[in-house]
């Protein structure tokens, strides 16, 4: 089956035993909505160590200043392959300037042996963290869920893009976007308040699915 570049939601089928969906995230978890990326300064020195290997655009468009986004373990470019991987952008964005003009993302895979290795994402994207690390294919090699928030008027939305790598090309694929996964809409007008936040599961398709859920504004 031919997959579209960019999925949309799909939504779990009503009535599915509970049992059988695997969750990878819960956005119903204050904690998960309001988590910040870890800010290690041995990963950012490893990092920084590891930019300097990479070619002399990444490095340019990087600076000394980058932000670290996130970071997780995970087989990325071979099953059973035991590596790391990092978020890193020149800069953070924030919620109300959520695609700042700024060069693309960029994902570093980290092995135990061999070179850094350096997956550009779309200029267009900036993220606020990487939330999740998952084999979505069950095919050994595991993808990873990048996050994005945007502010307007009192509500907060934030989105979801899963994206695989491609070592044999270099590349970085946006497979699937799953939009509001969280919208607090807490801050508006009191008739107008309301907070729903997404499960998220693999599909066993090679996707991932969401079911939202309404919560109540505290």
């Amino acid at each position: 089956m031919t997959r579209l570049p960019l999925v949309l939601l799909a939504l779990v089928a009503a009535g599915a035993p509970a049992a059988a969906a695997e969750i990878v995230l819960d956005y119903r978890k204050p904690a998960l909505r309001d988590a910040q990326p870890s800010r290690s300064e041995a990963e950012r020195a490893r990092v920084a160590r590891a930019l300097t290997e990479a070619p002399p655009a990444i490095r340019e468009d990087m600076g000394p200043t980058f932000a670290m986004l996130g970071e997780g373990r995970g087989a990325f470019t071979a099953p059973g392959a035991d590596e790391r991987i990092y978020l890193i952008q020149r800069r953070a964005p924030v919620a109300i300037e959520p695609f700042p003009n700024a060069p693309a993302p960029v994902l570093l895979v980290l092995g135990p042996t061999g070179p850094a290795r350096f997956y550009r994402l779309a200029k267009a994207d900036q993220f606020q963290r990487l939330a999740a690390i998952a084999d979505a294919g069950r095919d050994g090699r595991d993808e990873v869920l990048l996050e994005s928030s945007f502010t307007n008027m009192g509500e907060t939305v934030t989105d979801l893009t899963a994206v695989r790598l491609d070592p044999a090309q270099g590349a970085a694929e946006a497979f699937q976007t799953i939009p509001g996964v969280a919208a607090d809409r807490c801050e508006g007008p009191k008739k107008q308040r309301s907070l729903s936040a997404a499960t998220i599961s693999r599909d066993g398709t090679g996707a991932f699915t969401a079911q939202r859920h309404r919560l109540a504004c505290d």
